[in-house]
Formats: structure tokens, C-alpha cells, sequence
């Protein structure tokens, strides 16, 4: 999505006339990608706001999480802080790249090997265990320090 509306709307429009029946748009919109001025201006990242999200709606509506899962405790993280479900890309991507749909299988494999394995040490039987009070944000140790 882009700040110009028009381009946005043309975005929109395109995506309607080749089929696609949504779009997801990641909570870090309005940054793009982390321009200088935004980097500057101190704009937080998606993990930084999803927790404000998630308790904004208030269950009504799920949240899906999307922007910056590198490792498996970006995922683990982002359930523990109120997320339905958690977007992946770029590590797809790079499966793809490199092998395929051999790459993009393996990858996903790896993901959820790792989730089970981050899970198990953390105490987490199933994904409905993952709870807040497994992980701290940058948030939490400014309260601690207090």
C-alpha cells in the first residue's frame, strides 16, 4: 500500500480484476518499509503495537500478524502477545529460491519443528498455552527498570 491514495486505490483495483478475495495489510503500514524519517521519528514496529491491536478489538475481529518473522520466536512471540495466526514470507520465499517446492516444504517443516521445540521448552503443551506471560518486550524491561 502506498501514502498516495490513488496509487493505492489503482493497487486495489488491480488486485480485484485478476481474483484476489483479500488483501492483508500488516500493522506497520503507514511505515513502508522503514523509511529513514520514519526510523528517525522513532515509528514503532509491528511486534511494538500488536499487543495495543490485539486488546483494541477486543476478540471481535482476529488478528493476523504479519512483518518481520525471521525465527521461530518472532511466531512463538507474536501468539504470546494476542496474534490468531502469524504471516510468512520472506523465509518462504527463500525455500522457493533455493529449492522449490522442495525449499518451501522444508521450510515450513523447519518453522514447525522449532515452534514444537520452543513450545516444549517453554512449557507450552499446545498453542492455546502460549500465554503473555512467556515473553518480555522492550516495553516490560523499561517498567522493570523503573
Amino acid at each position: 500500500m502506498y501514502r498516495n491514495r490513488a496509487a493505492t486505490a489503482k493497487l486495489v483495483h488491480r488486485a480485484e480484476r485478476h481474483g484476489y478475495e483479500a488483501i492483508v495489510l500488516p500493522v506497520d503500514v503507514p511505515k513502508l518499509g522503514r523509511r529513514e524519517a520514519d526510523i528517525k521519528n522513532k515509528k514503532r514496529g509491528t511486534i511494538d503495537v500488536l499487543e495495543e491491536v490485539v486488546h483494541a478489538v477486543g476478540g471481535k475481529i482476529p488478528v493476523l500478524f504479519d512483518g518481520g518473522i525471521r525465527r521461530v520466536t518472532d511466531i512463538f512471540k507474536a501468539l504470546a502477545l494476542g496474534a490468531q495466526a502469524v504471516l510468512i514470507g520472506r523465509p518462504v520465499v527463500f525455500g522457493l529460491a533455493a529449492k522449490g517446492e522442495y525449499g518451501v516444504k522444508r521450510v515450513l517443516q523447519m518453522l514447525k519443528d522449532k515452534l514444537e521445540l520452543t513450545m516444549a521448552l517453554s512449557g507450552c503443551p499446545s498453542l492455546k498455552d502460549i500465554s503473555r506471560g512467556h515473553v518480555k518486550t522492550a516495553q516490560d524491561r523499561i517498567q522493570s527498570m523503573l
